[in-house]
């Protein structure tokens, strides 16, 4: 159902703490940057020392679908995943029902 709201989860694992810095002011610009995009209801950013998850919640798959498309999101990721040896991840599922009230 496209109707239903989404969330999804970006993540990234550096292979070393030398990378965190500079991913880390990357992701967090890209939260701000994420906030006012339409059809965007919450983003939560979280670092451990050496991983990065974004976790949103949309309206739509559709939304969320148009944001992983957008120049902002992928300049951060194809950013991140040129770290060598660095993994990303990407995971887009509906939410339970009430879970992606802000």
């Amino acid at each position: 159902m496209d109707d239903a709201p989404v969330l999804l989860l970006t993540s990234w694992h550096l292979p070393r703490m030398r990378s965190m810095p500079r991913a880390f002011w990357a992701v967090r610009a890209l939260d701000r940057r994420t906030r006012s995009q339409q059809g965007c209801l919450r983003v939560h950013r979280w670092a451990s020392r050496r991983s990065l998850l974004l976790t949103t919640w949309w309206r739509s798959r559709a939304a969320a679908e148009t944001w992983l498309a957008s120049p902002s999101f992928r300049e951060v990721d194809e950013r991140l995943r040129a770290i060598p040896g660095a993994e990303a991840r990407v995971d887009l599922r509906e939410c339970p029902e009430g879970s992606a009230r802000a």
